[in-house]
Order: structure tokens, then C-alpha cells, then sequence
């Protein structure tokens, strides 16, 4: 949201970048208002804020871009009844709600509501090139949970458990140990625990653990085809990225960008060899950040979504 906000100001527009918790009273006229998800439909205080935007200005554009599966518990804080308050609101607003999904199945999820799709993009800005050391050999950031994950990073554990770095919520880790037992036994569930380096706080730390790793390994787990966040993250941090395959990574012109695993004996194998071909690894990273930059940065591109949604 803060690159939306650097890209909408470099096009000459007045931003306000409020928490939605502290949303309480509309301060002027406003045109827009974007939010991340379901946004201000969390909190009541700042619903009943927004409702007070559309009265004064019943022209007012509410747009919500969804980067989270909308079914999911944290794209609505736990709420759940949030996703069918949402229809209705939107329903009730058809001329001023605004949808746009970075996965195009989700827009069939909304149905009669004013829907388009919006590649996830990054603020290239933030996420670089710090010409950081490669002082990790393999790193996952992110929630291990799911069984597609734990399945992924169990492989990993058994192959490469003193090379692999996992970098999460320690609340999110510790209830992934129950899950991995059922792929660990007790000395590889140890080794498990050690591969745990704790939470990483901030866009620019997340993006120098990105450009100092030899691989960066990412399992998607929302939508259907496409990338999740981080996959735009570590390529424009010129981090090495291997990750399952996604139908977007040709759609999206990324397949010279990053590197597919088929399963998980191709997982193993494509670790062994990117570990030992640094040259190749170097550059797959170079073609990866100057992509990023030309077509998914954030600030470039920002305007679109107002293009998007006239």
C-alpha cells in the first residue's frame, strides 16, 4: 500500500495513508479510497467513516485490492461472516465499488459486482539489490503450515537440513511442528527446529535476507495460477528464486526470470545443481531484478489501477 501511495503522488495526486484503525472522520473531498483486502470492512469505526465519505460524495470510487484468497481467515482477520457483509455493501453500491483481483478465478467469487484483474506488483524501491554476501544456501520466509508445504519443506529438511534457513512468525513455526511430524522422524524433527532464525521485521530486511540467499525457495499456496507477493519480492531484491510452478510464470513473461520445480525429487536435484552453478545462478538473478523494474514495479504503475476501475 505504501508503493501505491509513492505512485499515485508521483502522478500529482493528494494521498491520505491512514491505518484503518485510526480511520474516524473524512477530513475532505475524496475520490478514492483503496484499500487492501477487505480494508475498512474490519473495523466498524472506519465502515461507518466510509459511509460517511459516500454521502457526501455519492460518486466516490471504493476499490479493494484483494493480493489474499477472499475466502481465507487472515484476508478477513477471522471474520466470518465479513465475506457475505462485503457482498451485500457492494451490492448496495454497484456504481461505486470497485474490485480488483491478482488472480482472475476470484473475480467469478463476486458475481454481478464491477471485477478486474491486477497483477501483484512490488516498490522496487524497497525491495533491491543491496549487494549483500549470499551467507544463506536456502531460505524459506513465510508460514509453514499447510500440508503442501510442510510435504516441500520436509523434502528439504531430509536432504538439506543444514543449509535451510525458515524465517516466520514464531507462533506460525511452533504450530507447524505437530504437522511436520508427520513427515519427520524425531531426530530430523530437530533439526527442523534448528533451521528456525525467527522473524523478520520490516520490507527492507525481508528483502537483504532475499538478496543475501543462494536460493529462495517459495511454495504458493492462494489462487489457482497465480504468484503470490513473494515471488515479485525476491526477484526485484535480485534474489535466486525456485518455486512450483504457476500457469502466471508464462503469462507474466517470468520463466527466464526464476526457476520451476516439477516435484520432489526435481525439487532435490535443482537444489544440488543452482547450489553448485554460482555463474548461473547470478545471472538468472541479474535478467530476475531488471524485469521486475521494467514491468512489476509498484510506483510505475500505481495509475493503472485507477485506469483499471474508470
Amino acid at each position: 500500500m505504501q508503493g501505491f501511495k509513492k505512485g499515485f503522488e508521483a502522478t500529482g495526486h493528494n494521498v491520505s495513508f491512514v491505518d484503518v484503525r485510526e480511520l474516524s472522520e473524512p477530513t475532505n473531498r475524496v475520490d478514492y479510497v483503496l484499500s487492501y483486502d477487505y480494508g475498512y470492512m474490519v473495523n466498524e469505526n472506519a465502515f461507518s467513516t466510509v459511509q460517511k465519505i459516500l454521502f457526501v460524495n455519492p460518486n466516490v470510487k471504493l476499490i479493494h485490492y484483494f493480493a489474499d484468497n477472499p475466502s481465507l481467515n487472515y484476508a478477513h482477520s477471522g471474520q466470518i461472516d465479513l465475506k457475505e457483509k462485503f457482498f451485500e455493501f457492494c451490492k448496495l453500491h454497484k456504481n461505486n465499488a470497485e474490485l480488483v483481483f491478482w488472480d482472475k478465478n476470484f473475480i467469478n467469487e463476486f458475481v454481478g459486482i464491477n471485477s478486474s484483474f491486477f497483477p501483484i506488483c512490488v516498490d522496487c524501491s524497497v525491495y533491491k539489490d543491496y549487494e549483500l554476501e549470499q551467507k544463506y544456501d536456502i531460505t524459506f520466509l513465510g508460514r509453514p503450515l499447510s500440508d503442501t508445504r510442510q510435504k516441500i519443506l520436509s523434502v528439504v529438511v531430509k536432504n538439506f537440513s543444514d543449509k535451510l534457513k525458515s524465517f516466520s512468525y514464531p507462533k506460525h513455526f511452533e504450530n507447524s511442528i505437530d504437522g511436520m511430524k508427520r513427515y519427520l522422524n524425531d531426530e530430523e524433527i530437530e533439526k527442523y527446529k534448528n533451521c528456525f532464525c525467527g522473524f523478520v521485521q520490516g520490507q527492507q530486511e525481508l528483502s537483504k535476507i532475499y538478496n543475501s540467499s543462494k536460493i529462495n525457495l517459495n511454495i504458493n499456496l492462494q489462487g489457482e495460477n497465480s504468484l503470490n507477493l513473494r515471488t515479485f519480492e525476491v526477484l526485484a531484491s535480485k534474489g535466486f528464486l525456485l518455486c512450483d510452478k504457476r500457469e502466471d510464470i508464462k503469462t507474466l513473461n517470468l520463466e527466464n526470470v526464476l526457476v520451476c520445480y516439477d516435484n520432489e525429487q526435481d525439487l532435490v536435484e535443482k537444489i544440488s545443481y543452482y547450489l553448485s552453478y554460482e555463474d548461473e545462478r547470478n545471472q538468472i538473478r541479474a535478467r530476475a531484478r531488471k524485469l521486475v523494474c521494467k514491468h512489476y514495479d509498484i510506483v510505475a504503475r500505481a495509475s493503472e489501477i485507477l485506469n483499471t476501475v474508470e
